[in-house]
């Protein structure tokens, strides 16, 4: 018998995957109304939106196709009322008044 070749590598053992993921956060450190002036929370606003869609576009328009923190960014920010993100919530969530272009068109 050989004994076994150098160069082959044995391949490592799995990891569970919920090792391999960084902690979700269950709040942002510092809330978009707390330190930000007006310009700045829009643009922090309009992070949030312009992910959210994108990755609604790739991966499906439901709330569980964001990446988990997203999630939390766009609910924390739903809950202080902010109406953009409540917005595309309901999007996301499959509200009718914004999904069914084909009746107003005919109006």
């Amino acid at each position: 018998m050989t004994s076994r070749a150098s160069n082959i590598l044995a391949f490592p053992t799995r990891t569970a995957p919920s090792v391999l993921l960084p902690p979700v956060l269950d709040k942002h450190p510092v809330l978009a109304g707390d330190k930000l002036d007006a310009d700045e929370r829009a643009d922090y606003i309009a992070s949030i939106v312009r992910s959210t869609i994108g990755f609604a576009r790739r991966k499906g328009r439901r709330i569980e196709s964001l990446p988990p923190q997203l999630r939390v960014w766009l609910l924390e920010q739903c809950e202080l009322g902010d109406p953009t993100c409540v917005v595309v919530r309901a999007w996301l969530d499959g509200n009718p008044g914004l999904t069914d272009l084909s009746s107003r068109e005919g109006a």
